[in-house]
């Protein structure tokens, strides 16, 4: 990787602020895109920590002619949150709640405050604030200022202008303005200053009043427009009030950067009600539209026929009836006594003759089911396989909403024109509809096809009276679009204001209006994949698309959902560190720019380009299913480390690591004499030493009786066999360091009436995987291919205790050309006995003694990332067990990754941090179903049981 650091910029920043500079080629790389479909390398990255600290970066810019961009979670899906001046990080450190008043609705918070977290709080004071973006688990209240964003809910609480009271910014002369209200005395006051705070006020003061006609007449008549800059709803024409805040919001970063926001609560409702209602096509589902909003709902979403259709398809939704062309999904908010009434009017206002079915929620669990349909939307979209993508470019359009169906069909025209497809869905009840073509950037010809339909569509915007952004704002994506639709008066009157507030252009210019040197963004300059031509990676691992590993690297469009902190467990190493280049996104970044050479010749395989963007990854794979796009890290790590091993040969602690079934049965077969000497102090201090294996760690046990030979010599339960045969794989934990849980599983199985067979076989694969030893797995892969395919032959299911080992038996089509159905037939035990407790042929609640224990359980990561997190807690609770699933990220261990010396620290954070969830729960018992999160417990003086042994104390 090139290690380049040249910059035209000065020395000195680092030194006047208490927060980061980092002007390095990584930072610049990583920060160069966001969630759209540009790239613009900037000078430098800065992570202000106090508004003093933004005064000072942008008095340095000012002294050296550099712009800034102010930016959160780089989001932005028009290329508002790139710029080549300096990026300001305002979510690493400015992110304090200030102040909640709770009888006031209102609290007072830092630009870095993600909406997520921000709402977990409220919830104690029965409030949030509404605005809800489809990033809320990784957006900042500074980029929603900024953007004006709004989301699914914005037809009962607005969008997030209806919902700030006050923003203070630091304009570019380094002046801190607090923006908000003012009438009466308090505007005199305000207009009499004689400052920057007073010039602005009276300058949009005066320009409201003059040109109060063509606001009137120009700005179009939609519940959202997040377009140019909102003179029509921050002063009175009349002068008798003034609101700059308003101004501030959608402005995108143009006129200051955002330092402290006071925002407008909203009581939670007590409950809530949705219905989805099917019709023949699009076109009709959208002229439904205007007459359902007469019944007053909180959400109208519309859903087209592709994506239905996947959702009854693939996920074998059966709510979707096969003559759906498309559906509108429904929702009301409401009290529990008017629930069934008010679901019902909603559902009455939005059927017409072209309805043909309606499902009904009130429940919770139902409403999930219908939300996931629309939810799952644009991360089906992105999943698509090959370099055609659904770049967004014309999604974001407000149409007045009686006007839908019309626009519907004139953009379905300039579509068919150029012979593209394309997918719509989104927030039709404000008439804004994300129609998102498929195209490949990498094509000249696909790039000329987004100019030209890109400027149809918006002509088409304009003459039904809509506006060109509805919530994501103009950026470098629709900035071009602004003197035609608000015309030549008022786009001066908006380069007026922008010269006020910032003369010497240093806030993300070129956005909105002109940057003084006259240039303006275009919707078809700076692409990221212009001119990107990836070298061609033969790659070891099947990447189930001809293009290989660009193409899975390719999927990362940036929407920053690895950034997450709350809920979910990607991604772990950028939670731990808060390091960009740790995220997925700033790895796939960083990937890209790899294989297009662009970071200098075998980059991809060099030790520093490994060690900063690969090493700290986890492989815990939940990118893979966390990730909107699919895009797998972990098994991208894996081909990385492969390479590198084919041209530098394999280290010893790679091959040791890789080889744990062997390790482990000697460990065994020396027991206890191996248990004494793993812990011989020199005999550590030389392993750290020589392989990187930190002392502070402790090593597992090894078993003196290995659990093949204890199934050997045991007695079968009476009962086994009653309910036919299973397979139980002997992962490398259960065989030689816990055959206890083997041992339970077992009973637990004999018990129910299963006969159990433990077939000799090899490692499964993971831990050779794990270390790039690709050809190593795909060995044991063979052979246990030929062991285990017999019994899938005969229709035996293959279940194990140990989620990673079973995953990487489910994933041997990576691997092999005929894995002889194994993946189909292998599933952890837990998830293959809530199947046969779900279709009723057993009954554990009947057979368990009962048990009043209360139990934590902490899943594995890779049983989330298959689904197989929530089939221990089913089965427990069915046993009489309480249970409080434990909301966190890996626990740090991985395998391998938490015993190594240059990977302690960040593993032992995680843990940390999983031990203070657990801290939180007030359970009898801690439960974790993977051997890593055992040991890492283990470590922290935190004693665990493994769910099958819970579940064979009281069913066995």
């Amino acid at each position: 990787m090139s290690t380049d650091d040249a910059t035209t910029v000065p020395d000195g920043l680092a030194v006047r602020l208490d927060g980061e500079v980092d002007f390095g080629a990584a930072a610049r790389r990583l920060y160069a895109t966001d969630a759209s479909i540009y790239e613009v390398e900037p000078s430098g990255v800065t992570f202000p920590r106090s508004r003093e600290d933004v005064r000072e970066i942008v008095a340095f810019a000012r002294e050296h002619n550099l712009s800034i961009t102010a930016r959160g979670a780089g989001s932005s899906l028009t290329g508002n949150a790139v710029g080549e001046g300096i990026v300001v990080d305002c979510e690493r450190h400015l992110d304090d709640v200030v102040a909640v008043d709770p009888d006031a609705q209102t609290v007072t918070v830092q630009p870095g405050v993600v909406l997520d977290n921000l709402n977990e709080m409220l919830e104690a004071h029965d409030l949030h604030f509404p605005p809800d973006p489809s990033t809320s688990s990784t957006c900042t209240i500074g980029g929603m200022v900024a953007n004006d964003a709004a989301g699914a809910h914005s037809v009962r609480h607005g969008t997030t202008r209806d919902n700030v009271r006050r923003v203070e910014c630091v304009l570019a002369d380094g002046t801190v303005a607090d923006f908000r209200h003012y009438e009466g005395a308090d505007l005199e006051a305000v207009l009499e200053r004689d400052d920057r705070i007073g010039e602005v006020h009276r300058t949009v003061r005066d320009i409201v009043a003059e040109h109060a006609a063509e606001i009137d007449a120009r700005y179009p008549d939609v519940e959202r427009n997040s377009s140019g800059y909102d003179l029509e709803s921050t002063a009175d024409p009349d002068g008798e009030w003034l609101d700059l805040s308003r101004l501030v919001v959608g402005s995108e970063g143009t006129l200051g950067v955002i330092t402290e926001v006071t925002l407008e609560l909203t009581e939670r409702p007590e409950t809530r009600a949705a219905a989805l209602v099917f019709y023949d096509d699009v076109v009709s589902a959208a002229a439904a539209v205007a007459g359902t909003l007469e019944a007053d709902p909180s959400t109208v979403e519309l859903i087209d026929d592709g994506l239905l259709g996947y959702a009854r398809d693939a996920w074998g939704f059966d709510l979707v009836p096969e003559d759906a062309g498309a559906a509108l999904l429904v929702e009301v908010e409401t009290t529990l006594a008017a629930q069934e009434g008010d679901l019902d009017a909603a559902v009455a206002a939005a059927r017409t003759d072209a309805t043909v079915a309606v499902e009904r929620a009130t429940d919770d669990a139902m409403q999930d089911r219908l939300w996931k349909v629309r939810k799952a939307s644009n991360p089906l979209l992105n999943r698509r396989m090959g370099d055609e993508q659904a770049p967004s470019f014309i999604e974001d359009a407000a149409i007045p909403p009686e006007s839908l169906p019309t626009y519907l069909e004139r953009v379905g025209d300039v579509l068919r024109e150029h012979d593209l497809e394309a997918s719509v869905f989104g927030h039709a009840g404000q008439g804004v509809l994300h129609i998102k073509p498929f195209l490949n950037l990498q094509e000249e010809a696909d790039r000329e096809a987004l100019r030209a339909v890109s400027e149809r569509v918006h002509d088409i915007v304009l003459d039904i009276g809509g506006c060109v952004s509805g919530e994501h704002g103009d950026g470098r994506l629709r900035s071009q679009y602004l003197p035609l639709m608000y015309g030549d008066e008022l786009y001066s009157a908006f380069v007026e204001v922008k010269r006020t507030f910032d003369p010497e252009d240093v806030c993300n210019p070129a956005k909105v209006v002109p940057s003084r040197d006259g240039e303006l963004a275009s919707v078809d300059e700076d692409l990221r994949f212009e001119g990107y031509d990836p070298a061609a990676v033969d790659t070891a691992l099947d990447f189930g698309d001809e293009d290989g590993l660009d193409s899975l690297v390719e999927q990362c469009n940036g929407c920053s959902k690895c950034r997450t902190t709350g809920s979910g467990v990607m991604c772990p190493s950028y939670r731990a560190t808060g390091e960009e280049i740790t995220s997925t996104r700033g790895r796939a970044n960083m990937l890209r720019a790899a294989i297009d050479g662009e970071l200098g010749e075998d980059a991809l395989t060099s030790d520093e380009f490994q060690e900063a963007v690969l090493d700290r990854c986890l492989a815990c794979k939940a990118c893979e299913t966390e990730c909107p796009t699919g895009v797998d890290m972990a098994k991208i790590k894996t081909e990385a480390k492969y390479q590198k091993h084919e041209e530098e040969g394999v280290p010893l602690r790679a091959r040791l690591f890789g080889n744990v079934r062997v390790l482990n049965r000697v460990g065994s077969a020396l027991a206890p004499l191996a248990n004494r000497l793993k812990e011989f102090g020199p005999g550590r201090v030389l392993a750290e030493k020589t392989l990187g294996i930190d002392q502070r760690r402790t090593l597992p046990p090894f078993a003196a009786e290995p659990f093949p030979e204890w199934v050997a010599s045991h007695e079968p339960h009476p009962a086994a066999g009653e309910r036919g045969t299973v397979a139980l794989f002997p992962d490398c934990y259960t065989a030689y360091n816990h055959p206890e849980v083997g041992q339970a599983t077992v009973r637990l199985l004999e018990s129910l009436g299963y006969a159990v067979e433990v077939p000799e076989v090899d490692c499964c694969g993971r831990a050779a995987l794990s270390q790039g030893l690709v050809e190593q797995a795909r060995g044991f892969a063979e052979t246990n291919a030929d062991i285990l395919g017999a019994y899938a032959d005969r229709g035996v299911p293959v279940v194990g205790v140990e989620p990673s080992c079973v995953s990487a038996l489910t994933e041997y089509d990576n691997l092999l050309d005929e894995p002889n159905g194994v993946p189909a037939v292998s599933r952890t035990v837990a998830s293959f006995l809530r199947d046969r407790v779900d279709a009723g042929a057993i009954d554990l609640a009947d057979a368990a003694d009962t048990t009043d224990a209360t139990v934590a359980f902490h899943g594995h990561c890779h049983a989330t990332t298959k689904g197989w997190d929530v089939d221990p807690v089913a089965l427990l609770r069915q046993t009489g067990y309480e249970v409080q699933p434990v909301d966190a990220t890996c626990c740090g261990m991985a395998g391998a990754f938490g015993y190594e010396t240059e990977h302690y620290d960040l593993s032992t954070t995680l843990g940390a941090e999983l031990e203070a969830k657990l801290d939180t729960t007030d359970a009898d018992l801690v439960a974790a179903s993977g051997a890593s999160c055992s040991q890492q417990l283990a470590d922290r003086d935190v004693e665990t049981h493994h769910p099958m042994e819970l579940l064979a104390e009281v069913v066995a």
